[in-house]
C-alpha cells in the first residue's frame, strides 16, 4: 500500500504545474468575459441615456413651438415654428419657440450625459433647416464619445443617436 501511496504522491507533485497554469488560463479567459461583457452594458446604459435625452429634448420643442389652426378650406393645418418672435409676426400662439425651448431643455438635461461622457457633440434641425419647421418636424441628433474602461485598457466607445418628433395625421381606425 506504502508504494502505491509514493506513486499517487509523486503523480500529484508532477501535475501541480500544470493544473496551475490551466487555473490561470481560465481565469484569464474568464475575466476578459466579464469586462467584454461590462463593456458592452456600459455602452447600452450610455446608449439609452443618449436616446431618451434626445427624446424629451425633441418631444418638447414640438410641443412648445406647435401651433395648430384651421385654414380657409376647414383643414386643421399644423406649423412649427422656430422662435417666439417668428410666432408673433405670424400671429401664431405658441407657449415657445420650437428652438428656444430645445435649447432649454438640452441646457436642463445634459448633465445626465456630461457626467457619462468625455466630448458631447448636437446638431439641432440637421443645421437649422428651415423645411423641418414648415413640415412640422423637430430633428435632434446627439453624439457622445466616452472612454469605457475594460481588462486590459480602456476603449473608445463612439455613440451617434436621432430623435426626430414630428406632426402626424391621426388615421381613423
Amino acid at each position: 500500500m506504502s508504494g502505491l501511496w509514493q506513486h499517487v504522491q509523486i503523480r500529484a507533485k508532477d501535475e501541480s504545474g500544470a493544473t496551475m497554469i490551466s487555473l490561470l488560463f481560465y481565469l484569464f479567459c474568464l475575466g476578459g468575459l466579464l469586462s467584454l461583457l461590462l463593456f458592452s452594458e456600459q455602452a447600452a446604459y450610455v446608449e439609452m441615456n443618449v436616446q431618451q435625452t434626445a427624446d424629451l429634448v425633441t418631444k418638447g420643442a414640438r410641443a412648445a413651438g406647435l401651433w395648430e389652426y384651421t385654414d380657409t378650406d376647414g383643414e386643421t393645418q399644423r406649423r412649427l415654428y422656430a422662435t417666439s418672435q417668428e410666432a408673433e409676426r405670424a400671429g401664431a400662439k405658441v407657449i415657445r419657440g420650437a428652438r428656444e425651448e430645445a435649447a432649454i431643455l438640452w441646457r436642463m438635461n445634459k448633465s445626465a450625459l456630461e457626467k457619462n461622457a468625455d466630448e458631447i457633440s448636437v446638431v439641432h434641425q440637421k443645421g437649422e433647416r428651415a423645411y423641418l419647421y414648415q413640415q412640422g418636424i423637430y430633428h435632434l441628433q446627439v453624439e457622445v464619445e466616452r472612454r469605457l474602461p475594460v481588462f486590459w485598457g480602456e476603449l473608445n466607445a463612439k455613440i451617434d443617436r436621432v430623435s426626430q418628433s414630428g406632426v402626424y395625421e391621426k388615421r381613423p381606425r
